[in-house]
């Protein structure tokens, strides 16, 4: 498909691998040049090198600490640098946490939030100026479903994502008159790296098959089955499309429909 993204400049956070792997290829396809912003050096140069080899566009990695102030600066930076502007901005990267409300002490509530709401925060500071500047601009934050479903075991990630989506429309509706959307992707039950360890994990402790593994998983899917990255990723371009230029402030829920209801 012609997304009219050709040229874009686009930021991916959490971009070297997964879900966020996937929308930088995608967005790479389209004909955005892409800078992936990652914690992982190694990784992150891996994973260029793997994106330089599908696409013509221009790639490049940041090596970037979101819960650093400093190292976001430097992010946008070199990005404005290197192409002179920024379109598109992908909030991606997440931070999954376990413990249960009573078990976290206040240094485990300040760590979880600093990670996704602060980092995503600190990014959409520096993303909103330039964008201003040529008043076009592409704001897409991945949420997840624990905003909608709460876990006790897994409380602050539910709270992160829940604030995320509140700062999107929030932010929907300051940045509407400046040509910047904001909106958001609820994914659910993607068939990432770290879903692989968790399933390959799970057999090796119970003694399941994958499919026994995956049964339960995948029970209240409508459609059957585990989302792929690249089906998360083609949302996002979509969202990041010339012409969805009348899209603000949604919440779009990918999630093979576990959340549908009228």
């Amino acid at each position: 498909m012609n997304l009219g993204l050709k040229d874009r400049v686009a930021i991916v956070t959490g971009g070297n691998r997964g879900i966020g792997y996937a929308i930088s290829a995608e967005l790479m396809a389209e004909g955005a040049h892409v800078v992936v912003a990652s914690l992982d050096p190694a990784r992150n140069a891996q994973a260029i090198e793997k994106l330089k080899a599908r696409s013509n566009g221009r790639v490049f990695g940041v090596p970037t600490d979101l819960n650093d102030p400093k190292a976001v600066e430097n992010l946008f930076k070199q990005t404005l640098a290197e192409f002179g502007r920024l379109d598109i901005l992908v909030n991606n990267a997440t931070n999954v946490s376990q413990g249960g409300f009573f078990a976290m002490d206040e240094t485990g509530w300040d760590g979880v939030f600093d990670a996704k709401l602060r980092g995503t925060v600190r990014c959409i500071r520096h993303a909103v100026p330039p964008m201003r500047e040529r008043q076009w601009g592409r704001i897409v934050n991945v949420s997840g479903g624990a905003a909608w479903t709460p876990q006790l075991g897994a409380i602050t990630t539910g709270l992160n994502n829940a604030a995320v989506q509140n700062l999107t429309v929030a932010l929907a509706n300051e940045l509407g008159k400046d040509g910047i959307l904001v909106n958001a992707i609820v994914p659910t039950a993607v068939r990432t790296e770290r879903h692989d360890k968790n399933i390959r994990d799970a057999m090796a402790k119970t003694g399941q098959s994958e499919a026994e593994v995956l049964k339960p998983r995948v029970a209240k899917i409508p459609i059957g089955r585990m989302a792929t990255p690249e089906e998360i990723a083609a949302v996002v371009a979509f969202l990041a499309y010339e012409l969805a230029s009348f899209l603000t402030g949604s919440l779009w829920p990918v999630d093979g429909g576990v959340s549908a209801r009228l």
